[in-house]
């Protein structure tokens, strides 16, 4: 019973964490990438299925500062993701987007 009182709240924190990133990446990103992260953004960017986690941070930031060259509403829409989320919350969709 106090193995069940120390892993349940653990586990229900990770299921909601997932469930945050999910919902954040349909929200924010699958109209551009699509649903699974499948399409080149308005046929342009790379895909992001699977893309390894540091690679997808460091391109959201590449994006976002102009290191990387974007079209002017790419990098807005993705300023916008990076000004309204925490560190924590773009892990959680860059893991997210790996396991797609």
């Amino acid at each position: 019973m106090y193995l069940a009182k120390i892993m349940l709240p653990l586990f229900s924190a990770s299921l909601l964490m997932g469930a945050s990133a999910e919902s954040i990446y349909q929200k924010k990103c699958a109209s551009c990438h699509g649903k699974t992260g499948e399409k080149k953004a308005l046929g342009r960017s790379l895909v992001i299925k699977g893309m390894e986690t540091d690679s997808f941070i460091s391109y959201l930031y590449a994006f976002t500062t102009g290191e990387k060259k974007a079209i002017p509403i790419a990098k807005i829409a993705k300023k916008q993701f990076v000004d309204k989320y925490s560190t924590e919350e773009i892990q959680a969709v860059a893991e997210y987007v790996n396991k797609l």
